[in-house]
């Protein structure tokens, strides 16, 4: 991992917020001069600091409505298991993130569904089966606007 200086995480701060920025509009919040912000934002982009740059999209115009953040604990005799699961919920349509997480639940996904009846599905499907010995769901009833 490269270390990362004061000015690079200026830019990680200003790109988070904005990745469409123009060169002058982001050398104006790190403080260099849009051509040194652009070599810096290319090695940023090449040591892997930058993943990827996406659009974040108002979830009022997605196709799948119903958002739910699913907590799942598995049973501590079958924990070698959580790695095959995890990658089966990750290969799932409406999975759009799986985290292993510290604390009483081992993996918590966040999914958006086309409603509660294909979370059911999902759920009987996945949730309802050994090595899962539990789960919590919690359905986004709304998303405050960022900013």
């Amino acid at each position: 991992m490269e270390e990362l200086d004061r000015l690079d995480q200026k830019i990680l701060a200003a790109m988070e917020k904005d990745a469409r920025q123009t060169g002058n509009q982001l050398s104006e919040a790190v403080g260099l001069s849009p051509a040194a912000c652009l070599r810096r934002l290319q090695r940023l982009r090449k040591v892997g600091a930058i993943e990827r740059e996406i659009a974040v999209v108002n979830p009022i115009y997605k196709r799948k409505g119903t958002q739910v953040f699913v907590l799942v604990r598995f049973d501590p005799l079958k924990l070698k298991q959580i790695g095959v699961l995890m990658k089966q919920f990750g290969r799932h349509p409406d999975v759009e993130r799986v985290w292993s997480v510290t604390g009483e639940d081992d993996v918590m996904l966040l999914m958006r569904c086309e409603s509660m009846e294909s979370f059911s599905d999902f759920a009987d499907t996945y949730l309802f089966q050994p090595p899962v010995d539990g789960f919590q769901s919690h359905v986004v009833l709304k998303e405050l606007p960022q900013g």
